[in-house]
């Protein structure tokens, strides 16, 4: 038997199924090489389908982590945002706290020049 690393198609999956309970409605099947029984197959129909079950499972527990992760992240970014701004009303547009969070200072912006209009 020949492990493969890529999974296998759905339909492929089914058409095993499918086997399995063909196999099992023949009342004399006997094989001689024991890997090949109904009992086997039967073991790793159950198996499977756990870990079918599992991927569900563990596939929602992704997606709510997910969830909670982007919440997170949009509270972090709205708290950091009211920093800011509590930053600036305490010490004010021009001072050097403001630099230390990222900003510009008021004074550091270029001022704007008129244009002188050629004729």
């Amino acid at each position: 038997m020949v492990t493969q690393l890529n999974r296998l198609p759905p339909s492929v999956t089914a058409a095993d199924r499918e086997l399995l309970r063909a196999v099992q409605s023949l009342g004399d099947y006997q094989p001689v090489n024991s890997s090949y029984s109904i009992a086997t197959m039967q073991q790793q129909e159950a198996s499977l389908t756990q870990a079918e079950l599992s991927i569900v499972r563990l596939e929602e527990e992704l997606k709510q982590a997910r969830i909670v992760a982007i919440e997170t992240a949009h509270a972090l970014h709205s708290t950091g945002l009211g920093v800011k701004e509590q930053v600036i009303a305490q010490y004010g547009h021009d001072s050097t706290a403001i630099e230390i969070i990222g900003l510009t200072r008021k004074s550091a912006h270029k001022r704007p020049t008129r244009r002188k209009v050629t004729a």
